[in-house]
This record gives structure tokens, C-alpha cells and sequence, in this order.
């Protein structure tokens, strides 16, 4: 996750001019370019402590039915631990369906592990919260505003620690296992697919599998590149510019983001942003998937399985913003259709590893 959400969050909590843009969307297999008008952004909007959507999207202004409620929902790139809608305010988790929790400190940045969280606060340290104990598990080196500082995925979180080492850690038998010295400067991690953290630095991209903890494999010298996601054996690279690859099981697909995406669990879509805009794509077709929101502006922006979608939502219709308190909703990409939307408060954490406090 990337700058886009920062931006919603906090970066224009002013007013949000509305820029004359086009979305070019998808490109398969670098031959096939469909491009797609951009509605203009409302502008003049503010948002009490938060920013408004600098990068939402207008995905379905329709009526907003009620997914399938027998459907499990769980926690990006985890296999089991059902998990609501969920976020953090301040030191309380909230989750749609479920009581309040107290974490115990205030939350800096956090992902769901399963149903366990781990999380980051104010003194960069990294803690394990189980449901009824709170550990301190490691510490983290301050990240950039716009790179996660914990990934997550199955029962594995990595993060990179105070003195530049990659860390992964493994909530089932607690261990904790660091990688090699890479050959770069300024090592962040980007995304885990099971147990392989992918990483990157001044040098390059790489792949490092714990299994075999003293090497790694070198996936391009091109520091500008980065594995945004992965999932399945399935890669999500940016090129440092606007596009990005995607390349598994499924073949190969070549996208137009700005920096922001995220896969499905089994790999046959996403979620990206490009151009302030939102979108849900089929990874095998480059179709565009509509959704039925019933908000004006909405982001999804994380996986609850392979075929719900988390997504962000602002109030508003095509004619002008009523309101601009953010909201929460899952969709069901199967269908199109949503359920209803959970206001947030002013200040809030998304578990997706990424502050939103600077």
C-alpha cells in the first residue's frame, strides 16, 4: 500500500481540486490499450482530520444491495480466522459485528495475522496482540510515508528492523528468523506470499525464503522496480513509472497504476488506482469488474477473500457531495453487490500495514 491511501487520508484535508485527467486502463499483454473517460473529481472538499479521496473512484452509482451474509469473510492473504470489516481508532479495534477491544498502546500501523494482529506504534516497536496478551515481538527502522512497515500473509509478518534487516516472523511457533545483509542501502520490505518476503532496496528487488535463510534470489538490478504484491506464486512488479506487471499461473497482464495495488488471494484479480481512480480488474482478461457501491467515491483497497473486497467509500452522488465522512463496506466481486457502509470516525487505521499519522 502506497502513497494514494496517505493521500485520502491526510494529504489535502483542505479542498481537492478537480483535475481534467483520462483513465487509461488496462493494457493486455502490452498490445491491448482500452481507454476509459474519467469522471471529473468533485473538488472543493473537506474532510475534518482526514483527507479526501484523492484517489477514489466512482465504481457503480447504484443502489447498494446486501452481499451473500453466509459468506466468510478473511483477512487478506490469510486461509482461515474469519474477519470482519475492521480498524483501529487511537489504542481500540473496532470490527463490524463484533465488541470493542482495548489493544493496549496506541496503534502506529497494523495487519491482521490470522485472527491475531500485528502492529507498530510510536517507538517503532513491533508487537504481537493474541486476544488476551501483548508482546513485544521486534522493532522496526522508520519507513517512508508511502511503504508499509509490516506485511502480512497466512501466519508470517515481515518487517524491516532498526538496523536494515529483513525480519520475518511466525505466529504458530513464534520464531523469528533474519535475512542476509542485501547489497543495497535503504532495505524495505513490499510483500509476502506465504512464507517468501519480497524486499527491495538502492540495488535491486529480491525474493528471500526463510527455508533457506542465508541467501536470496535476486529478482531485477533495476532499483526502480518493486513487487507491489504477491499471491500464489503470482507477481504484481512495478516499473517505477506507471505501469506494472502482472505475471502467474494465469499469464501475464501489463496495468497502468500509480504505485498502489493489491491481488486477490488466488491471484484472478485486483484492485489498483490509476489516475485517482479506483478499479477492480480480472487478471486473466483485463476486464474491468463493477461494483455496486452506492457511494460516488469509493476505493477498494484489501481482500477479505477471493471473491469480497474491502473498500473505502466517501459520501456523495454524481451532482455533488452530500457529506464527507468516510466509509467502510465489503462487496462481493462474484456479483457486484455491496453491503451497507459502516461510518468511520475522523482518525482511523486500515489494516494494511501503512501509517497514516505523518
Amino acid at each position: 500500500m502506497t502513497g494514494l491511501l496517505n493521500d485520502v487520508m491526510h494529504d489535502r484535508a483542505d479542498h481537492l481540486d478537480p483535475p481534467l485527467v483520462d483513465l487509461e486502463a488496462i493494457t493486455r499483454d502490452g498490445d491491448r490499450r482500452v481507454r476509459r473517460r474519467r469522471t471529473a473529481l468533485l473538488g472543493g472538499v473537506a474532510a475534518a482530520s482526514v483527507v479526501l479521496v484523492a484517489g477514489s473512484a466512482l465504481l457503480g452509482a447504484g443502489r447498494g444491495s446486501a452481499p451473500d451474509a453466509d459468506r466468510a469473510d478473511v483477512a487478506d492473504g490469510t486461509s482461515s480466522a474469519p474477519v470482519a470489516l475492521s480498524w483501529v481508532e487511537g489504542s481500540t479495534l473496532r470490527r463490524v459485528g463484533s465488541p470493542d477491544v482495548d489493544l493496549g498502546v496506541e496503534v502506529r500501523a497494523w495487519v491482521w495475522v490470522g485472527e491475531d494482529i500485528v502492529l507498530t506504534d510510536d517507538d517503532h516497536r513491533v508487537l504481537l496482540w493474541t486476544g488476551d496478551a501483548l508482546d513485544v515481538i521486534g522493532r522496526t527502522a522508520p519507513a517512508a510515508p508511502d511503504d508499509p512497515e509490516i506485511v502480512s500473509d497466512a501466519s508470517f509478518a515481515a518487517w524491516v528492523d532498526e538496523e536494515g534487516r529483513v525480519r520475518r516472523y511466525d505466529v504458530r511457533d513464534a520464531e523469528v528468523v533474519t535475512a542476509p545483509d542485501l547489497p543495497g542501502r535503504r532495505a524495505r520490505v513490499t510483500a509476502i506470499d506465504g512464507a517468501q518476503v519480497y524486499a527491495a532496496d538502492t540495488a535491486g528487488v529480491y525474493a528471500w525464503q526463510p527455508a533457506s535463510p542465508d541467501s536470496y534470489r535476486t529478482i531485477s538490478e533495476d532499483p526502480r522496480q518493486v513487487v507491489i504484491d504477491a499471491e500464489g506464486g503470482t507477481l504484481l512488479v512495478a516499473d517505477g513509472g506507471r505501469r506494472a506487471r502482472v505475471s502467474g499461473p494465469g499469464g501475464d497482464l501489463t496495468i497502468t497504476t500509480d504505485s498502489f495495488a493489491n491481488l486477490a488471494p488466488d491471484g484472478r484479480h485486483l484492485v489498483s488506482e490509476t489516475d485517482d481512480q479506483g478499479v477492480l480488474l480480472d487478471t486473466t482478461t483485463g476486464a474491468r469488474v463493477p461494483l455496486d457501491t452506492g457511494y460516488a467515491w469509493a476505493l477498494p483497497y484489501q481482500w477479505l477473500d477471493s471473491d469480497s473486497v474491502a473498500v473505502l467509500a466517501f459520501s456523495g452522488t454524481s451532482s455533488g457531495i452530500e457529506e464527507d465522512q468516510p466509509h467502510l463496506l465489503s462487496c462481493a466481486v462474484s456479483t457486484g453487490a455491496c453491503g451497507p457502509g459502516q461510518a468511520l470516525p475522523a482518525r482511523f487505521q486500515l489494516p494494511l500495514g501503512v501509517s497514516f499519522t505523518e
